[in-house]
C-alpha cells in the first residue's frame, strides 16, 4: 500500500511540474522577423476615382493572399487627386515611362506592365513569366521592434557580395487604409497595402566596412536611416513613428534592386505582416518532453510497486 501511495504522489508532482507553462524571457517589446527574397514585387497604381479599380479591388487582396510568398503587392495612389496618394507614387513611377497615364496599371519587378481591367489569369500570368525572368534572389532578413516610444524600429539585412553596382535597398511600410464615403468616388471605402513610408538608399561598393552612411536617394516617412556593410552585406536600419497607425495592419516590404539607364529591375524582395506576432510570452514547449516522462515514470514506479 505504502509503495501505491508513493507511485501516486510521484506521478502528481511530476504532473505537477512539468504541466506548468514555459515562460520565455522578454524584454516587453513585440518582435517580428522574416526571412526569404524570392517574392516577385507587384507595384499596383490605383486611384478611389478610378472606377475599373474598383472592379478589380474586391478580388485582388485575396489573389495576393492566395499566392503566399510567391508575390507582394504594394499599392501606389495617384498623388493628385487621391486623399491616400502621395510623393511616394510619384518617385516610383518616374522610372515607368507614362507610368501615371491610365489606372490601373500593374508592374511586375519593375518591368512587365499590364494596365487596364485585368482578370486573374492575366497577373497569374505576369508572376510566372517574373519568376522566370528572375536571375538572382537576394537573401533578405526583416526584423521589426516596437518601441515604448510609440515608434517601430527597423533593422533590414541584405546578404550579398555580389550586384552591388547601381544596386539600391528599398523599404516600403505598407497599411491597411478607410477613408470616408465621401472621398470614396469609386465607391471603395478600404485600401489594403497602401504606401506610408518608403526610402530608398542608394548601396555603395566601395563603402569601407563597418561603415556607417545616412544618405538616402528618397525618403518619405521615416527617420533615423543609416546603412552600415559589413562582411557579408549591408544593414538598413531606420524608424517609423506610429500615430494613427494600427500594427495590426502595418506591413515591411524590404526590395534590393538596380538601375540601368532609369529602369529598375528587382534582384530580391521579401514582406513581413506585423499581424503576426513572433513573440510569445508562454508556450508549452515541453508537452513531448511531459508525455515522455510520465509514461516513464508509470513504468519505473510501477515496476517497483510489483
Amino acid at each position: 500500500m505504502r509503495e501505491n501511495s508513493k507511485f501516486y504522489t510521484s506521478f502528481f508532482l511530476l504532473f505537477i511540474i512539468f504541466s506548468s507553462p514555459v515562460s520565455i524571457a522578454e524584454d516587453g517589446a513585440n518582435n517580428w522577423y522574416v526571412e526569404g527574397g524570392n517574392s516577385v514585387l507587384m507595384e499596383q497604381y490605383t486611384a478611389t476615382w478610378c472606377d475599373v479599380c474598383a472592379k478589380i479591388d474586391p478580388w485582388i487582396g485575396n489573389f495576393v493572399e492566395d499566392r503566399g510568398s510567391r508575390l507582394i503587392r504594394v499599392a501606389l495612389h495617384d498623388p493628385i487627386n487621391d486623399p491616400l496618394g502621395d510623393s511616394i507614387t510619384s518617385e516610383r513611377l518616374s522610372n515607368f515611362p507614362e507610368g501615371q497615364a491610365l489606372a490601373p496599371s500593374f508592374w511586375f519587378d519593375s518591368s512587365n506592365e499590364i494596365k487596364g481591367l485585368v482578370a486573374p489569369v492575366d497577373l497569374d500570368r505576369a508572376l510566372l513569366f517574373s519568376e522566370g525572368n528572375r536571375e538572382t534572389d537576394t537573401l533578405i532578413s526583416i526584423l521589426v521592434t516596437e518601441e515604448i516610444t510609440n515608434s517601430l524600429k527597423l533593422s533590414i539585412n541584405f546578404y550579398f557580395t555580389d550586384n552591388i553596382s547601381n544596386s539600391q535597398a528599398s523599404i516600403f511600410l505598407l497599411a491597411d487604409k478607410t477613408i470616408d464615403k465621401s472621398l470614396a468616388t469609386n465607391g471603395i471605402t478600404k485600401h489594403e497595402d497602401v504606401t506610408r513610408g518608403y526610402a530608398n538608399i542608394e548601396i555603395l561598393e566601395n563603402h569601407s566596412i563597418h561603415t556607417v552612411l545616412f544618405d538616402s536617394n528618397f525618403n518619405s516617412g521615416f527617420s533615423n536611416i543609416s546603412l552600415v556593410r559589413t562582411s557579408d552585406g549591408y544593414i538598413v536600419n531606420l524608424e517609423y513613428s506610429l500615430v494613427d497607425d494600427v500594427i495590426e495592419d502595418i506591413s515591411i516590404v524590404a526590395v534590393h534592386e538596380y538601375t540601368v539607364d532609369e529602369e529598375r529591375s528587382t534582384l530580391g524582395a521579401v514582406s513581413l505582416s506585423l499581424g503576426h506576432t513572433s513573440s510569445v510570452a508562454r508556450i508549452s514547449i515541453f508537452i513531448p518532453l511531459l508525455f515522455i516522462v510520465i509514461i516513464s515514470s508509470l513504468i519505473l514506479f510501477k515496476d517497483q510497486s510489483l
